[in-house]
């Protein structure tokens, strides 16, 4: 009777552990001890005066997602050049760099990456619309260059990726995907990272919620920004100072190549020379300025819609070229100073020093 009991437990406790070994192979055939896969939602705190980010429903932001998304936007791993994403967006830059030639020798300015789950298209001409596409292009060889049997074999073999991926997106084997679904799942983990990047705590944005002062030259500058006199506030107005849409400025009086604007991509002949309205968010850390860093300083800048507008470049914004500003602002020195003290109000110092935004690796 004891022995025949014996073999009843044995039986019940071997049937136990066949039971746990195979639960433990649904949730994770590659027979790693990650756990099941369950992401955890991450949500935006949207700050006051911002509207609700619009997230697409193929690319829900999870904590795993942007844990993901974060490591791979500083790791060279993605390439085979020794670049990364922040190669080009650098931090202390409020995630910008100064100028970038591209393999067909134009030079560009690099848009920052702030506040961008509010942007509805990007690049200088809107020639992205969706941001979790953002950055397949970055794969080529004008950027990444990247080698797909080295990035596989790369991922698979990290001590930290299969994890990751697993968590983020419940892939069980890196190797079993596709090039193409591999870079879209690496894009998508990247935009849930950028979508945290939110600045909402400058001079600026707590004056206009009544929670700073400014000095009485920054009034005066907010004072000229925000009237008839500056026209500043028509494109860069609100929390997120810019009305995302495209403007020609009167920058070139008949724009060629990459100047051409919008029109580039769209190839409407009404988007000659036109261009993204750009955060100004920070402005104090990107420079240089424009599309092609042609202004070295915010002074130029200023200079420039004082009294360097072309206005007789074809499809220039009406606001250029208003009745008693055909020839520019007409700002004294003292005005020109007091503008640029309050353009500075838009640095964002907790932005650039959010641990959140560190390099994790």
């Amino acid at each position: 009777m004891r022995l025949k009991n014996y073999y009843l437990v044995l039986g019940v406790l071997v049937a136990i552990v066949l039971l746990f070994a195979c639960r433990k192979k649904d949730s994770n055939p590659q027979g790693n001890d990650w756990g099941p896969y369950n992401p955890t939602p991450y949500t935006i705190d949207v700050p006051e005066g911002f509207p609700e980010p619009v997230i697409p429903e193929f690319n829900k932001m999870t904590v795993e997602g942007v844990n993901l998304g974060r490591y791979l936007y500083y790791d060279n791993i993605l390439s085979s050049n020794g670049l990364s994403c922040n190669s080009c967006h650098i931090r202390s830059l409020s995630f910008s760099k100064q100028l970038f030639v591209t393999l067909a020798g134009e030079t560009k300015s690099i848009p920052p990456h702030v506040n961008l789950a509010w942007n509805p298209d990007f690049n200088w001409t809107g020639s992205e619309p969706v941001l979790d596409n953002l950055c397949l292009g970055d794969f080529e060889p004008e950027f990444f260059n990247t080698n797909k049997d080295s990035l596989f074999s790369r991922l698979s073999k990290s001590s930290i990726y299969p994890e990751k991926f697993y968590k983020a997106f419940g892939i069980e084997d890196i190797n079993k995907l596709s090039y193409a679904e591999l870079k879209q799942k690496i894009v998508y983990a990247i935009s849930q990272f950028m979508r945290t990047m939110v600045s909402s705590n400058s001079k600026y944005n707590k004056f206009i919620h009544h929670q700073a002062m400014m000095t009485p030259s920054e009034i005066r500058g907010f004072n000229i920004f925000f009237t008839e006199k500056g026209d500043c506030f028509h494109c860069h107005g609100g929390d997120l100072t810019t009305d995302n849409s495209f403007h020609n400025t009167g920058l070139d009086a008949n724009p060629t190549s990459f100047n051409m604007g919008r029109y580039n991509y769209t190839g409407n002949p009404n988007d000659i020379g036109k261009f993204s309205t750009p955060t100004l968010i920070n402005i104090e850390l990107t420079a240089p300025y424009m599309h092609d860093g042609r202004f070295q300083t915010l002074e130029e800048v200023i200079e420039f819609y004082n009294s360097g507008v072309h206005n007789t470049s074809p499809n220039i914004d009406p606001i250029m070229t208003k009745p008693g500003k055909e020839y520019g602002l007409g700002l004294t020195p003292m005005e020109k100073a007091d503008l640029l003290n309050f353009l500075k109000t838009f640095t964002d110092t907790s932005f650039i020093n959010n641990p959140a935004y560190f390099n994790p690796l």
